[in-house]
């Protein structure tokens, strides 16, 4: 952005000359450049300087054949505005028309992105890469926050399912977070029913997607209408589990050789038996019992 500014010299009482500076800057360069450039009794040249962000200095583009070209016309329809820090700097009796307060003006800016990323940081407890993906994604950031305002569930977890779960589905079928069709009270609903311990990981997955086919259905009521809640009838897993060990003995050895990781695996094959719905601090129970 071209801007074209005056640079008045410290210690001195004129102005020196108009520099046209292709770019919006901290003028303490210039300014210190042209004074000592009239300090040293030389020339400051009427010219199109660029600034170089890397350096902090700028650099001459172009000459200029005369002052015309800097020429101002004041704009005889806009009044004189005079800036103020704050309200209280505001003397008594002046024209509020033509006072300009900084402080009032920064108050009615919207929240910067910048400050919008550190805010969610600070306030969630999420990785800087995930403010950016809240942030940059219309509408995605209130979303977080409103599902936040209605779980206990951690904000590590709640972010997890925002940019995987519901950002994965917008993409695929190229939606806006507006277009949704399940909202954040819906999805806050799911959380804390598995926060709760009524249905399991995987289960939650499946009555988002669930959800998602089926805008108005609440998760409660797909749970009760597939009946996909958490098993925790200890009889019935500890026949599931007893079926699975007897088809599966080498694991079973390994595991009492020592080598517990095996356990992973029986745990898998039993919540494939339930369809994902074994209550699995139950289940290790179980298995821990029938192995050890």
């Amino acid at each position: 952005m071209a801007a074209g500014v005056w640079h008045l010299a410290p210690n001195y009482n004129c102005v020196l000359h108009r520099v046209h500076v292709l770019s919006l800057f901290s003028p303490d360069f210039e300014i210190q450049r042209q004074t000592d450039v009239v300090q040293r009794g030389g020339t400051v040249q009427n010219e199109t300087r660029a600034y170089d962000s890397k350096s902090g200095e700028t650099v001459p583009m172009r000459d200029k054949e005369g002052l015309q070209d800097y020429r101002f016309m004041p704009e005889p329809n806009l009044p004189p505005l005079i800036v103020f820090e704050d309200n209280a700097s505001l003397p008594a009796g002046i024209d509020v028309c033509q006072a300009v307060v900084v402080q009032t003006i920064k108050e009615g800016l919207p929240e910067l992105p910048s400050i919008k990323r550190d805010r969610l940081v600070q306030a969630y407890g999420i990785l800087p890469e995930h403010s950016f993906t809240l942030v940059n994604e219309d509408g995605l950031m209130e979303y977080f926050e409103a599902v936040m305002k209605s779980t206990k569930k951690e904000s590590r977890k709640v972010i997890g399912w925002v940019t995987n779960e519901l950002l994965g589905l917008l993409k695929q079928q190229d939606m806006s977070v507006s277009q949704s069709p399940v909202g954040p009270a819906s999805l806050a609903e799911l959380l804390e029913l598995q926060e709760a311990g009524h249905i399991s990981s995987s289960v939650a997955k499946q009555v988002f997607q669930k959800m998602w086919r089926s805008p108005g259905k609440t998760a409660a009521q797909i749970i009760r209408e597939q009946d996909l809640g958490l098993v925790s009838d200890a009889a019935k897993l500890h026949r599931i589990c007893q079926k699975v060990i007897d088809s599966h003995l080498d694991e079973v050895c390994a595991i009492r050789g020592g080598n517990k990781k095996v356990l992973n695996k029986l745990m898998g094959l039993v919540q494939k038996e339930t369809k994902g719905r074994a209550d699995p601090v139950l289940l290790r129970k179980i298995l821990e019992g029938k192995t050890s």
